[in-house]
């Protein structure tokens, strides 16, 4: 798939190389400041292509790798799905459509395959992801994971528990229809049963403000845990700067 964004056009396809699957490993240093500990590497992508899995990349003329995406095979008892296990895009080419054109892409693979759900985790604080993996994407959220992954050595991360939301993402659902065709995945008339509220800004993550991010953290592991074991789901999220929110509902079935 070939697209053409604002400021670069790329080419979306699997990677197909050890190089490139060395470049995937070499990209998450540039994009979160993993210490290499942390890394994925190339090996893994080797693997997770010939267990059956996606490894897609985005390339840009001139630059190479400049985005990828990676899923691997799962179970939920005898219910096959793909997890997620990482995407990212170079800062400098981010807010160009490049993430959601990734899942996009991944969707359509998934489906070629006989998957009809793609699951993965994201920061619960992270409210440009949240926005991607609910509005943009037709996600939904009910499962809360508090230090999920343990500590992890990175920019963004250092200093806080790495607490992480499941997606689910059901590929032929309605939701997930509406959102391919720019809609809103939930219906806007429709008041959220319950709402919880966050800061818009990102950079309450770490550095200077990690006492403030904690507190924010454990603020809504409390809340969005209670609600979950209540039978609430995320189905959508709200951006009202300088606040966000999480918007809830009883969910029945996420595969509609």
């Amino acid at each position: 798939m070939e697209i053409k964004g604002r400021k670069v056009k790329f080419t979306i396809r699997p990677c197909r190389s050890i190089e490139e699957y060395k470049a995937c490993a070499a990209l998450q240093k540039r994009i979160w400041g993993h210490a290499w500990r942390e890394v994925y590497p190339a090996r893994l992508f080797v693997v997770i292509h010939g267990m059956g899995g996606q490894v897609l990349g985005a390339f840009a003329p001139h630059h190479g790798l400049i985005g990828f995406v990676a899923s691997m095979p799962a179970w939920h008892g005898e219910r096959r799905y793909f997890h997620s296990l990482i995407m990212g895009v170079l800062p400098e080419f981010q807010n160009q459509g490049m993430a959601k054109a990734l899942k996009w892409e991944q969707r359509l693979h998934a489906l070629q395959l006989g998957i009809d759900c793609v699951q993965w985790t994201f920061d619960p604080l992270r409210t440009k992801n949240a926005f991607l993996n609910i509005e943009r994407l037709g996600a939904v959220v009910r499962r809360y994971q508090p230090d999920y992954y343990g500590n992890i050595d990175s920019r963004s991360q250092r200093g806080l528990p790495s607490d992480r939301l499941i997606c689910e993402w059901w590929l032929k659902s309605s939701r997930v229809r509406r959102a391919m065709e720019g809609a809103r995945p939930r219906a806007k008339s429709t008041p959220p049963e319950a709402r919880v509220t966050l800061p818009a800004d990102d950079r309450t993550q770490a550095g200077p403000n990690l006492q403030k991010a904690r507190e924010t953290q454990l603020k809504i592991r409390r809340q969005l845990s209670g609600y979950f074991r209540r039978g609430y789901a995320i189905t959508g999220f709200a951006v009202d700067r300088p606040q966000c929110a999480y918007l809830l509902d009883r969910l029945q079935n996420a595969n509609r």
